[in-house]
């Protein structure tokens, strides 16, 4: 019950804190509103916009990660969340570069936390990774993201866009990378597992997946 009101006010805070920030961008004061993010930060996290922007999301999650190894899922989404924000606000100052990272970061965190036991009220994360994933279309993704993607995809129960996720991350690694080969062959371990009527609503076929299985080990 605590969390629960922990939480309830922190959303309501960065509620009313990004309804003022786009204010902000509105009228051009996007260093007020970089401050106001600042603040909020700051509050919460315990953290600065600028480590926020500089900080790699494997070692922003590792901030969150709990005893047990278990990771507080819904604060990385809320972080997720003012890394959206942050590119917003970047792009109202033309910082094409920082867009890109910070949106692809926040992809990163939606997605891990969507992984990880994150509420999908809290922020509404398929919108929210759907969102990024437009804004990104022209991109190259890194393999950890597209990992996540197709982990993410799998589990929606989308196996046609989860193939698509798992040949992107696999030209984005290495080409000796072991384990994005393995990822794969884990991959098609999983959906071989499953009854072709479920494999054909996600998309595909028992042929289709079998060519598929063929190629990898080409």
């Amino acid at each position: 019950m605590l969390r629960k009101d922990y939480l309830t006010r922190m959303i309501e805070e960065m509620t009313e804190a990004v309804g003022e920030m786009l204010g902000l961008r509105r009228q051009q004061k996007n260093e007020q509103a970089l401050e106001k993010l600042d603040g909020v930060l700051k509050r919460n996290f315990r953290m600065s916009e600028q480590m926020l922007r500089s900080l790699p999301p494997e070692e922003l999650i590792q901030l969150f990660r709990q005893r047990g190894e278990a990771v507080d899922a819904e604060s990385i989404q809320l972080v997720a969340r003012m890394l959206q924000e942050n590119a917003e606000i970047r792009e109202n100052m033309g910082e094409e570069q920082e867009v890109a990272l910070a949106r692809i970061k926040a992809l990163h965190l939606y997605l891990y936390a969507a992984l990880n036991g994150g509420s999908r009220e809290l922020v509404d994360y398929p919108v929210r990774i759907e969102e990024m994933r437009t804004l990104l279309e022209r991109y190259r993704l890194p393999a950890a993201v597209e990992r996540l993607i197709m982990l993410y995809e799998e589990r929606e129960g989308h196996y046609v866009q989860a193939e698509d996720a798992m040949y992107r991350m696999l030209n984005a690694s290495p080409e000796d990378d072991r384990n994005a080969l393995e990822e794969g062959r884990m991959f098609y371990a999983r959906l071989s597992a499953l009854e072709d009527d479920k494999l054909q609503t996600g998309g595909l076929t028992r042929a289709e997946l079998e060519e598929g299985i063929e190629a990898l080990q080409d």
